[in-house]
């Protein structure tokens, strides 16, 4: 069988479609694919920057009141590089190609799928400063529809049947149980007894189970943090006093006083606004850095005030306690970019790339020959954002 065959009829062509079926969340999203390196390919650490919707303001008098079109954009760095790298004999593939498929490859892209999965999914938790109240003992029909309700507050995620619920096989079985005494078609009640997954739209969303759906641990902060300073309008900062201990990356607090307001009508929704911490912060009096900017103005408002001095901080969940996180979202919430790696061609047998659907894989293949060993190296450049926070919801699981 010769290099060829070897990197392009078996090698690249199995290895997505292993990688692929082992991505729940990325194929939640779809992917975004440069296309810039296809012919020389690419070194880790190049960026794009992905615009994002415009927001305005209403003017509610004859008078024009021109705004500035302020096209916004998130970067995205393709700086995330996850490899496999095997040794093989020859033996191998001229002798059994269907044992190398079986025993090799499956196994190991099976691996790296998941590790590209987990990866994305963990930034896109840690930027998502959205979730619904802590669930007393699991989760439940209320929890995926107050998910939905955040949505729709939000005003960015249409009921257009493409909205995700992402959780643990924990979380599955969960809403499962507590569905089944609902009115519900019998191809989704067929598929939660024989499958023990939800396979059509319910409540709203799409369901997907996936075990590499991540936890967080949230800091070992106390209940006594309060706002020192009053923040200026679009801050990403709350200077903070009184409390003690670190807050993580990832927790979510809301401020005394201060709500959200629906981003179209600039009208309160009646809840708290939810922020989520984006540098670790150490404790005590200081600076915390946070997600979103506060505006309680303008096209970009999203609280009807800004915190006032001496607000009570509140973070969300136990401190030092960790606790699953599902994912309720619109699939336009997460960005995931892949780019084509450089494919040598000096000092290896053959090496090669595949794209499919956004995503890249590159394959390299060598030869030991004091040893008289094959070798074969995956690899995939890639990265991840929270492109469209709004659109996105966390539901712990306790």
């Amino acid at each position: 069988m010769s290099n060829t065959n070897l990197i392009n009829d078996i090698v690249l062509p199995d290895s997505m479609v292993i990688l692929r079926n082992n991505t729940a969340i990325l194929n939640s999203i779809g992917a975004h694919y440069d296309d810039t390196y296809q012919f020389r390919g690419a070194k880790a650490g190049s960026t794009v920057n992905l615009r994002t919707a415009q927001e305005f303001s209403v003017r509610e008098t004859m008078t024009a009141d021109v705004q500035d079109v302020e096209q916004k954009s998130v970067p995205l760095a393709r700086t995330v590089v996850r490899g496999i790298d095997m040794k093989y004999s020859s033996a191998e593939l001229t002798q059994d190609v269907e044992g190398f498929k079986k025993y090799r490859l499956t196994p190991a892209m099976a691996t790296l799928g998941a590790k590209i999965d987990a990866y994305i999914y963990q930034v896109a938790v840690q930027s998502c400063y959205q979730a619904v109240d802590l669930p007393a003992t699991g989760l439940d029909v209320d929890d995926v529809l107050n998910a939905g309700v955040q949505l729709d507050n939000m005003g960015a995620a249409p009921r257009d049947g493409s909205r995700m619920f992402v959780t643990s096989p924990k979380g599955m079985k969960q809403i499962i149980s507590d569905t089944k005494g609902l009115f519900n078609n019998a191809t989704s009640l067929s598929k939660n007894y024989t499958d023990g997954t939800i396979s059509v739209p319910t409540l709203g969303f799409n369901f997907a189970s996936s075990p590499n759906v991540s936890s967080h641990t949230c800091g070992a902060r106390n209940t006594a943090y309060v706002v020192t300073s009053a923040p200026a309008e679009g801050a990403t900062s709350l200077v903070v006093t009184t409390g003690a201990s670190a807050a993580t990356v990832g927790d979510i607090y809301e401020v005394a006083g201060v709500y959200e307001v629906n981003p179209l009508t600039k009208v309160s929704t009646g809840n708290l606004k939810r922020f989520v911490v984006t540098t670790a912060y150490t404790g005590g009096a200081g600076t915390m850095a946070v997600s979103p900017a506060v505006y309680s103005t303008g096209p970009y408002q999203n609280v009807d005030a800004l915190p006032q001095v001496d607000a009570a901080i509140t973070f969300l969940g136990t401190l030092s306690t960790a606790y699953t996180q599902s994912l309720a979202f619109h699939p336009n919430a997460i960005s995931a970019g892949f780019c084509d790696l450089e494919t040598p061609t000096k000092g290896v047998v053959d090496s090669g790339r595949l794209v499919e659907d956004g995503v890249s894989i590159s394959v390299v293949q060598w030869f030991d020959g004091i040893n008289r060993q094959e070798y074969l190296r995956f690899d995939v450049l890639f990265g991840a954002v929270l492109s469209e926070p709004r659109s996105a919801c966390r539901v712990y699981i306790p």
